[in-house]
């Protein structure tokens, strides 16, 4: 009987730190903008500790950069995040439980939700970005591929001078 208690205790607790780290990795927690970068990334206020923001799932092209390279579109996605995120109520940062929490350059990991609106997602829907770095299985990427595909056949934004690029694009690797 002793044994079965016990037992029953060790499965309780991995039970418990489940839920616990599930929770974790996927709410949203509300952050404050510190300050804008690019059309990717952004310094955030998280927990009252000041930290850069890398976007999830996506790319958007290259507005500040150690070389001084300014690509088509960058700084299109740069002042369009930099606005969603200034004109926002409300801003919050989701872990994704199949991503690193931080990237090779110590940056957050996450997806920014500006509202409920994925900042991703508004991103691929003008044009503005391709899907790029997944390196799991993300819980938003299945619409991502939808929203950028869309973008991509209206031929919006990066798509009127990369059209020819899309079939190396992540989305349409199998």
């Amino acid at each position: 009987m002793r044994k079965f208690i016990v037992f029953v205790i060790i499965g309780l607790a991995v039970v418990f730190l489940l839920i616990i780290s599930f929770n974790f990795y996927n709410s949203k927690v509300e952050i404050q903008l510190d300050r804008c970068v690019d059309g990717d990334t952004a310094w955030f206020l998280i927990d009252g500790k000041r930290e850069k923001v890398r976007f999830l799932g996506i790319d958007t092209p290259e507005s500040v950069h150690p070389n001084g390279v300014v690509e088509e579109y960058g700084m299109d996605a740069s002042d369009y995040t930099c606005d969603m995120l200034k004109k926002a109520d409300h801003i919050y940062l989701e872990y994704d439980s199949n991503s690193d929490r931080y990237d090779r350059y110590g940056r957050v990991l996450g997806w920014v939700f500006v509202g409920d609106q994925n900042l991703s997602e508004l991103l691929l829907a003008i044009g503005y970005a391709r899907v790029e770095y997944v390196y799991g299985d993300y819980k938003y990427i299945d619409k991502l591929c939808e929203v950028q595909k869309q973008a991509y056949l209206d031929r919006l934004g990066i798509w009127k001078v990369e059209y020819d690029k899309y079939q190396e694009n992540y989305c349409m690797k199998g």
